[in-house]
């Protein structure tokens, strides 16, 4: 009896367990079923020759297919390179190419430029490729092997800067950088701007390198329109002319950017730590990054609602890039966000919509501005203080999608999670962000996926920052 009664419980348990592997693993795959899937094939090396090597010194590139396979959109994917193998030396490339949204089932070529040094040794250089995704979602990496072939010249020039035959700059300003490769000693390099002698190698410095026999740079004035660019180098035996190089100096009008800031801290009941020296970080930032910035600290609702109207007057009329900024309590009703501001005095939670800042009331406001890109960042997140006398409040903050065509929205932490103050001079979170908004060549998307990982990485886990974006174009805070 007692041997039965044993076996139908380790049977019972063990049906449980399984069931629950089940559940779990099923919500799991429905959860990866709705992601986008990144895919990266047919990839080819394109060289002059068309036989499949990249000489030294000849003009190639490396494309490719992005394909998503999944079952969402695919936001504001990039194409990062890297070699992993072999041949590294004399070998520049794009290290990163922007491709932008991929529908479901949409396929992308992208081209990749390569350019053999001059310097390049015979060998196989071994190449690795990754979709990089703004929510996290990547390709599985890819690898691609390309022969390197050496070219033995007497004398050569071999162009590091600019790299492509034609380069669009919008500064009256652009620093050359070359190398000369020659088998007797050289003579002299000169350098030539729109036909006209700019210096020579009296007047700059030409250095010997592991990869280079003479690299030499100097920065030129660029007049406006279409400027050419060459190299004379000449040695014992011969004199040749590098291959033209055209920088079009075309003035462009700095796109206006306007960000309002807010951060509330001395609140009667639950102040807050961080939020206050978070504002006045990010503003400073913000400000050192060419925004415009209307920056609040420790505001009640009259402040805040009159910043949230300075904000939608003077985006509609400059439009641009417009950001919107908050650190403080933030709380979730029935689904809907609310901003607190100080000296509410709520009570009860019928109260909320009356004595705080709907969130859909800043979004509105700048969906409705006219500007290309809006940025909503909201550290607010923290566990709600009048939770007790809400029976509809709920933790952390609900969920918000991106509309349009032009809009990323980022918070502290996950939907529905919370986030501590934190105990130092910023919080984890805007700490992280004003670490990747200040780091050059950083597309929008992956300052987030920065953060994230950062965040993720320092909270051991605890805390995961989201993203939503329905970004189509580019936007770089510093490049």
């Amino acid at each position: 009896m007692k041997t039965k009664l044993i076996f139908t419980l380790i049977l019972i348990f063990s049906l449980s367990i399984n069931i629950n592997a089940q559940i779990s693993s099923g919500k799991k795959s429905i959860k990866l079923n709705n992601a986008p899937a990144l895919v990266i094939n047919d990839i080819i090396l394109v060289d002059e020759n068309d036989d499949q090597i990249a000489d030294a010194g000849e003009s190639c590139f490396i494309k490719l297919n992005v394909q998503n396979t999944g079952k969402s959109d695919a936001k504001t994917v990039s194409i990062k390179t890297k070699i992993i193998g072999g041949i590294t030396d004399a070998l520049s490339f794009e290290k990163s190419v922007h491709v932008g949204n991929i529908a479901i089932g949409e396929k992308k070529e992208v081209k990749i430029p390569l350019n053999p040094g001059i310097s390049l040794k015979d060998g196989l250089s071994s190449f690795q490729f990754v979709a990089q995704e703004a929510n996290g979602y990547d390709s599985k990496a890819a690898g691609f092997d390309i022969k390197v072939q050496a070219k033995l010249v007497p004398l050569a020039v071999n162009w590091y800067y600019p790299v492509m035959p034609t380069t669009t700059v919008n500064e009256g300003t652009y620093l050359i950088k070359a190398c000369v490769l020659s088998s007797k000693t050289v003579r002299s390099v000169s350098l030539y701007v729109n036909n006209q002698l700019i210096s020579d190698s009296r007047a700059f410095k030409l250095i010997k390198t592991n990869t280079c026999d003479y690299y030499m740079e100097e920065e030129i004035t660029l007049q406006k329109g279409k400027n050419t660019v060459k190299i004379v180098a000449k040695n014992s035996k011969t004199t040749v002319t590098s291959e033209i190089r055209t920088i079009d100096y075309t003035e462009v009008a700095f796109e206006h950017r306007l960000a309002l800031v807010i951060g509330n801290s001395k609140y009667k009941t639950a102040a807050l730590r961080n939020p206050e020296n978070d504002a006045k970080a990010m503003a400073n930032t913000l400000r050192e990054l060419n925004f415009e910035v209307i920056e609040i600290i420790n505001g009640d609702k009259n402040a805040m609602r009159k910043g949230i109207r300075d904000f939608y007057t003077e985006l509609s009329v400059k439009r641009g890039v417009g950001l919107f900024y908050y650190a403080g309590h933030g709380i979730q009703v029935k689904g809907e966000n609310f901003l607190v501001p100080i000296n509410h005095d709520i009570q009860e939670e019928y109260e909320v919509p009356d004595r705080t800042i709907r969130v859909n009331e800043v979004l509105g406001a700048m969906e409705n501005s006219g500007t290309r890109m809006n940025i909503v960042v909201l550290d607010a997140c923290r566990n709600n203080p009048y939770a007790r006398s809400m029976r509809g409040g709920s933790r952390g903050l609900a969920q918000i999608y991106a509309e349009g065509s032009g809009s990323i929205i980022a918070y502290a932490t996950a939907p529905g999670s919370t986030a501590a103050d934190g105990s130092g001079q910023n919080g984890l979170y805007t700490q992280e962000l004003l670490k990747a908004i200040k780091t050059p060549g950083l597309e929008i998307g992956m300052v987030f996926r920065r953060v994230l990982t950062n965040v993720k990485k320092q909270s051991n886990g605890q805390q995961l920052p989201w993203t939503n974006s329905s970004i189509e174009g580019e936007f770089y805070f510093v490049k």
